[in-house]
Order: C-alpha cells, then structure tokens, then sequence
C-alpha cells in the first residue's frame, strides 16, 4: 500500500506521472490477456487476488520485468479496476507458459501494425509501452495525457482503438490523449 508520502511524491501539476503509458495501446487485448491467464471468466475477476495480480501482470507486458514497486503501478491499477490505495504484489512467479502468451501477444500487436515496420518485442516496449504520461481523476472519469514522440506520427496509422478506454471491472471510464 502507498504511504501518505510516496502517495504526495507521485502527484504532478495535480496529476500522477506514470512512466508505462503506452500499454492504452494494446486496449483490446488486455481482457483477452486477462481470461487467458485465468485471471478472469465472463468479462469478471474470478477473485481479488487475481484482480491484483493482473496489476503486475500487465506491468511485465510494458517491461519484461517481474518485480516492479507499487509506486511505479496507479495506471494499471485503474485498469485492473483498484483504487489507487489498493495494495498488490510487487511481483508475480511467470510460468513459461505465461511468458510465451505475452509474448505471443507483443509479437500479434507488431503484426497487427506494419506502420512501425519489423520491430523485436523490447524494440516495442521500448518505444511504445515505456512512456511517459500524466494521469488525472476526473469526477467522471481518469485522463491519461502520453508524452509525445517524434516517431507518434505513426500513431495515426494504428488500427487500435484506445482513446476511451472502459472495461466492465472499471468504475469510471479511461480518455486517452496521445498526441501526434
């Protein structure tokens, strides 16, 4: 759980500055993601623990890391649906099965978007899902502002949707602002 004052060290220009921005990008396969995993059926957690170990899980999608401090994780908690003080691991035990699928699914979103050319799956990671961004709460909604890239013109070639983000397990809905 976030102590009072590593809450406070977080806030920016009355935001929250997260540094894994880019995984609004892979929006549509983040549920799928999850029910593979066994983490959810029919578009719901099958539990709490599960709910919070998709945190670290979509945190491994953006770095390939296992082991990430919670500080690093308000994004992910909003789209795991967890208010920001809910506690998670600061890692998760991959299997090698687990690995390979999101692998595989880094590998189906380089495929999916010839734009960005051949690219390895840290190459994405990289330079797509590691990013910048300024999260805001809103009365109705979270705001995601993503910091800008000279490459982001390819953004407008995506075929992914991700400028509202709202999945059934999400209080209130995610706007995405990734300029280009």
């Amino acid at each position: 759980m976030l102590s009072e004052k590593q809450n406070n060290s977080v806030i920016n220009k009355g935001g929250i500055s997260v540094k894994n921005a880019g995984i609004v990008l892979l929006n549509t396969y983040i549920p799928m993601l999850f029910e593979r995993l066994n983490l959810m059926a029919d578009k719901k957690f099958l539990n709490t623990d599960n709910q919070t170990a998709a945190v670290q899980y979509l945190q491994y999608v953006i770095t390939g890391l296992t082991s990430t401090e919670e500080i690093f994780l308000p994004l992910n908690k909003v789209l795991c649906g967890l208010p920001l003080s809910a506690s998670v691991p600061e890692e998760i035990n991959l299997s090698d099965n687990e690995a390979s699928l999101i692998s595989g699914l880094i590998d189906a979103v380089i495929s999916h978007w010839p734009a960005i050319g051949d690219s390895s799956i840290d190459g994405f990671r990289g330079n797509w899902l590691v990013r910048n961004g300024l999260l805001l709460e809103q009365n109705e909604r979270w705001e995601l502002i993503v910091e800008k890239r000279a490459y982001d013109i390819l953004i407008n070639r995506s075929p992914f949707s991700f400028s509202i983000i709202k999945y059934p397990w999400m209080d209130k809905p995610l706007h995405v602002q990734w300029p280009y």
